[in-house]
């Protein structure tokens, strides 16, 4: 009993050390930079998290992890929470699917991620894309995580649902995910190469994130909505893909009662440009007042024009993919987020105001982007190749990772880039998964990853969901299935 005692410590002891050090190793761009990284965006999270005011064009739920950082009056508590729920996840994706008992590949996973991708550059931001792939990661472990005991499955329900409603994206996402998981369970039934999904802890973490931003929004206005900016997004899209002039050009001509028939020959060349700039959406209300009329043009455009709707749609989804460079538009800040700095943490302005990020010409990411890009783009093909080589060999864990990953990348480029507006820093927060996803794959081809280690005292032989190191015939998950080599 001693001795079973003492080795649960150890290695619990070791499992905490190696957390810890896998989230220093994502917080290394915030440490470096002197201070969290700050986007465009970050200024109205953190002014949310006090006035817990609607802004139209932002979704309020991120203000529920900005608000984190009042207690302490420091913004470092962002960055270094975000970091640990990272660490977190990683480390039971780990456990679940190739070292249960071995700290050092989780280490080597964490310093890898670090080192080959721009995951720890997302994890520093004030900014929720860093539970972009926390989500996608969550909903994998979710559901072909069997070798976690259930009670810490549970456990992670809340983290995926905090996640995915963050964002309007993730909550894209994550639907389309659960989809995707149904069609992939109704398949199993029929085929023994098809992953089985575990739907019993997947569909409540994607209700609870679902549910949690009408609900928030509930509490903080009286109205329970999901985003109030979807229709200008898009017809800001469609401004930068000519499709709205094209369609006024077809309506005004006959009259069309559409403030913007009169600017329709000034209509900027890009979707920025029309929202940010001093262009006539700002003249004719703005994100208030154009809602109607944005809802109008996108409506009528996409029924007047399907085909050309559709081509551009595919285009821009296309053109998302390609676009996966870290550090979009991380530039100094001293000039946009100062007074949101010297009005609500006014203890960290020195560090602010010094931090690398707003010194002169800022931070240069051009060798990173030329080491990390080449190696993201590899691991996407490898994780194609992957998936097939494990559909051969009927490694249905590793089938269900790398499938999951690869239908988020289509689905996160669908919606951030055909339903929204393509940038790089949309796919480079979840394109990390890529190298992950690939990693645990050749691993797993490595049987003495995935082999069963006799179980000590106390502990709980891990599920394993691999067919070629079941030597003898043993019950399987499904009625009638029987041994398969």
């Amino acid at each position: 009993m001693i001795e079973a005692t003492a080795r649960f410590l150890h290695w619990q002891g070791w499992r905490i050390a190696s957390v810890a050090a896998v989230m220093l190793l994502l917080l290394g761009p915030a440490l470096w930079n002197g201070y969290p990284l700050v986007y465009f965006d970050s200024e109205d999270y953190v002014e949310m998290a006090f006035s817990w005011q609607p802004i139209i064009f932002r979704i309020m739920t991120y203000g529920l992890v900005t608000v984190l950082a009042r207690p302490f009056d420091t913004l470092w508590v962002i960055p270094v929470f975000q970091a640990l729920l990272m660490a977190w996840m990683l480390h039971e994706a780990v456990w679940a699917w190739i070292a249960r008992y071995r700290p050092h590949v989780y280490l080597a996973m964490g310093l890898l991620l670090s080192l080959a991708t721009g995951l720890p550059w997302v994890v520093a931001q004030v900014m929720a894309d860093m539970f972009a792939g926390l989500t996608i990661l969550g909903v994998a472990v979710l559901a072909f995580g069997s070798a976690l005991p259930r009670w810490r499955r549970a456990v992670l329900i809340p983290v995926v649902g905090l996640s995915i409603c963050v964002h309007m994206t993730h909550v894209a996402v994550a639907s389309g995910l659960v989809l995707v998981l149904a069609a992939m369970w109704l398949a199993s039934r029929f085929s023994l190469r098809m992953p089985r999904p575990r739907l019993v802890f997947v569909l409540p973490a994607v209700a609870l994130g679902v549910g949690l931003v009408p609900a928030t929004h509930w509490m903080a206005t009286g109205k329970g909505f999901f985003s109030a900016s979807g229709q200008v997004l898009q017809l800001a899209l469609f401004v930068q893909d000519g499709l709205a002039q094209k369609y006024l050009d077809e309506v005004c001509p006959g009259g069309a009662p559409l403030k913007l028939c009169e600017y329709k020959e000034q209509l900027p060349h890009t979707a920025d440009e029309f929202l940010w700039g001093p262009s006539v959406f700002q003249q004719l209300g703005g994100w208030t007042g154009m809602q109607d009329e944005a809802a109008a043009i996108v409506k009528g455009t996409i029924k007047t024009f399907p085909m050309d709707t559709a081509k551009a749609m595919v285009g821009n989804t296309l053109t998302q993919m390609e676009l996966i460079g870290t550090g979009e538009d991380l530039v100094p800040m001293s000039w946009h987020f100062v007074k949101t700095q010297l009005r609500r943490y006014p203890d960290d302005f020195r560090a602010f105001r010094y931090a690398m990020q707003q010194r002169h010409g800022g931070i240069d990411f051009e060798l990173l982007n030329q080491i990390q890009v080449p190696i993201a783009q590899a691991a996407q093909l490898a994780a194609l190749v992957l998936l097939a080589v494990a559909w051969k060999r009927r490694d249905r864990i590793s089938t269900g990772l790398l499938a999951v990953v690869i239908v988020a990348f289509l689905g996160n480029a669908f919606v951030c880039g055909a339903l929204s507006n393509p940038h790089d820093r949309y796919q480079n927060r979840i394109v990390w998964l890529a190298l992950f996803a690939v990693s645990i794959a050749a691993i797993r081809l490595d049987q003495r990853f995935t082999a069963k280690r006799p179980a000590s005292a106390g502990e709980r032989r891990p599920v394993v969901d691999y067919p070629e190191q079941q030597n003898q015939p043993q019950k399987q998950d499904r009625p009638g299935a029987g041994h398969r080599q």
